[in-house]
């Protein structure tokens, strides 16, 4: 494909890492000389919501309800005609769907119908435990093998795509998990103290596995006294209550909004991830961002984010309770405040959006 290209970027979804990473990819594309980039997000995303300078190019209504989803797939007509007129007028010749979304498919007839190349990048191939996204998993399927070309984020996930054949091997691209980028608020520095700050964030289902967490916790030799805050969204369960009825251990079961991400991870010492599998994880790229140590499980492709120069901040050891334990007697070992240069999260990201670019304009130039 020739530049200047006309490059459709979209995705969906309400809240969380989906629209993050299209505003993210977004921006760094829009970086990079001969490219024209139009965004595409839900008017429902609460990075819309929130943020003031955000520019969609082309916002479209989703929905927040099992039935408002059902009224927008019988308006799929009307949503497909209107997505036809932009996407002719603003000669769109390329599109990205950065995270899928069961709405996706809509996106996807209307770029068939239009003969237009849509690439997308494949988080996970299989749902996580406790999901509750089979259906989605089951759209992203359709959505996938329609695709033109396929991007991971991992070599964990890219093998996965292997595995299930969804596309041959000649259509799939190889990236990595740059990490997001938050506004900080240098007035909210971390307050210094006696105990060593924990953090575990994310959403709180088994497979982040808080139940070996629970355990390795009643392992730990150290004397230093620590702290940890366990937060994120999740069912209510007796674990949860377990860890929350600990003297120094505190559970915030709710929905943390964008801008407060920046202020947890300011607010932390350790980051803590004892995943019980995974793909790759946004969180893990966001701590070193703010050079915090990690202790993070060896499963999928967690090991392989992390470079050789970020080696000594990241603790890597096996999910079981006493590889825990001990990974977290090491952290503890350690003396904070740790000083650690922050990584450039806008500049990995232009890298990644470079390395993509190069590699889908190669492949759609070499196919038939």
């Amino acid at each position: 494909m020739k530049k200047p290209l006309n490059m459709l970027i979209w995705q969906w979804g309400r809240r969380g890492a989906g629209p993050k990473t299209a505003v993210e990819f977004s921006k760094a594309v829009t970086s990079i000389p001969g490219i024209n980039t139009y965004l595409s997000l839900s008017t429902q995303a609460e990075i819309v919501i929130k943020a003031n300078n955000l520019v969609v190019d082309l916002p479209v209504k989703t929905y927040s309800s099992i039935w408002g989803y059902i009224c927008r797939i019988l308006q799929a007509p009307l949503i497909i005609a209107s997505l036809f007129k932009f996407i002719k007028i603003n000669k769109i010749n390329i599109a990205i769907c950065t995270m899928p979304g069961p709405m996706d498919l809509i996106m996807a007839i209307t770029l068939r119908l239009l003969h237009i190349p849509y690439v997308v990048v494949v988080h996970d191939v299989h749902p996580h435990p406790g999901d509750g996204y089979l259906f989605q998993h089951f759209l992203q399927k359709i959505l996938i093998k329609k695709s033109r070309l396929t991007v991971t984020f991992s070599k964990y996930i890219y093998k996965q795509l292997l595995a299930v054949d969804y596309v041959p091997t000649s259509q799939i691209i190889e990236g990595w998990h740059p990490p997001f980028s938050y506004k900080i608020n240098n007035s909210q520095q971390s307050v210094s103290g006696t105990e060593i700050k924990l953090l575990n964030f994310g959403r709180l289902l088994l497979y982040k596995g808080l139940d070996l967490l629970e355990e390795a916790l009643d392992h730990v030799s150290s004397s230093k006294a620590y702290r940890l805050r366990i937060v994120g969204h999740g069912p209510q369960n007796p674990l949860l209550d377990r860890l929350n009825a600990r003297d120094n251990v505190s559970v915030e079961n709710r929905w943390v909004p964008e801008e407060e991400i920046a202020e947890l991870m300011q607010w932390a010492d350790v980051v803590i991830l004892p995943y019980r599998e995974a793909s790759q994880s946004g969180i893990a790229a966001t701590a070193l961002a703010f050079g915090k140590p990690i202790l993070i499980t060896n499963v999928g492709g967690l090991a392989e984010q992390f470079k050789k120069e970020d080696l000594d901040l990241v603790f890597i050891c096996e999910p079981t309770i006493n590889e825990i334990a001990k990974g977290l007697d090491q952290i503890l070992q350690l003396n904070f405040p740790i000083s650690r240069k922050k990584h450039d999260a806008d500049q990995e990201w232009k890298e990644l959006a470079e390395h993509l670019i190069n590699e889908i304009t190669n492949k759609l130039d070499k196919s038939p």
